[in-house]
């Protein structure tokens, strides 16, 4: 069984890096891809989709300030779900009341990031896919 996904596209505003309590650092970032089509009556279409991509560990860390809004990337990895609680403000006969929904989120979990836009690119190795082993789930 598999569970893998590739995009190309571009990023969508620059990555963020957050670290876990041991340290781990975490990237986040989002990716639109566009599929364009001709309908019946032979009118261009397209539809962006977005996706939020989530990269564990110290491997990732450098490649963080290339990403940023506007580049083109190819990023690799697992799809994964998961669930938490949101809580919200709703009004009930004018007053407000905090209300708790279950969110879906659906990421790209990365194992490998590659920066495609020269222009981005600093180094030599820039093009190089960057991996990261031993990433905690």
């Amino acid at each position: 069984m598999i569970n893998q996904l590739t995009i190309v596209g571009f990023v969508g505003k620059n990555a963020e890096t957050k670290y876990l309590a041991n340290g781990t650092p975490v990237v986040k970032f989002s990716v639109a891809t566009k599929k364009a089509w001709k309908d019946e009556q032979g009118e261009w279409k397209d539809r962006t989709q977005w996706h939020n991509v989530i990269a564990y560990g110290k491997g990732f860390e450098p490649i963080a300030e290339r990403l940023v809004k506007g580049a083109l990337v190819f990023v690799q990895g697992e799809v994964m779900t998961r669930e938490y609680d949101r809580t919200i403000k709703v009004t009930v006969s004018n007053k407000a009341v905090d209300h708790v929904i279950q969110q879906l989120v659906v990421e790209l979990r990365a194992d490998a990031i590659r920066v495609l836009d020269r222009s981005v690119n600093s180094q030599s190795d820039a093009a190089e896919p960057i991996h990261d082993e031993g990433v905690p789930f």
